[in-house]
């Protein structure tokens, strides 16, 4: 959602949002298609007509192969968007741990005490 309401390049975004509506109406048109396709098939079949049935066979493998890749293709660009975005729009958090003695704190204490960190957690 960040990335979404980041304002920075736009057009990354519309590409999102045009590939997101052809994928909506692209996959039940692949969908219909592919059925009508093998039902063209097997009605071929049943009138002894194997040519035209192995065409309609060929065009629904040819017809799912590019839907296939195409959404594939689709998805890995824009998970490498994200990613590059997450890489350059990291959110950091500095935490200063707080002072238990009354005394104050060396710089040196500080910084050891800051290396000390747990494995989930990164200190600036």
């Amino acid at each position: 959602l960040q990335w979404l309401k980041d304002p920075g390049p736009r057009n990354e975004k519309r590409t999102l949002f045009c590939d997101m509506v052809c994928f909506l109406f692209i996959t039940p048109l692949a969908a219909i298609s592919g059925w009508l396709c093998l039902r063209g098939a097997q009605d071929h079949l049943q009138f002894n007509s194997r040519l035209e049935a192995i065409g309609l066979i060929a065009l629904t493998i040819a017809l799912f192969t590019i839907y296939v890749l195409w959404t594939l293709v689709s998805f890995r660009y824009h998970c490498q968007l994200y990613s590059e975005w997450r890489r350059t729009n990291q959110k950091v958090r500095l935490m200063i741990p707080a002072s238990r003695s009354p005394h104050p704190v060396s710089h040196s204490l500080l910084s050891a005490k800051l290396m000390k960190k747990t494995a989930d957690e990164t200190t600036v």
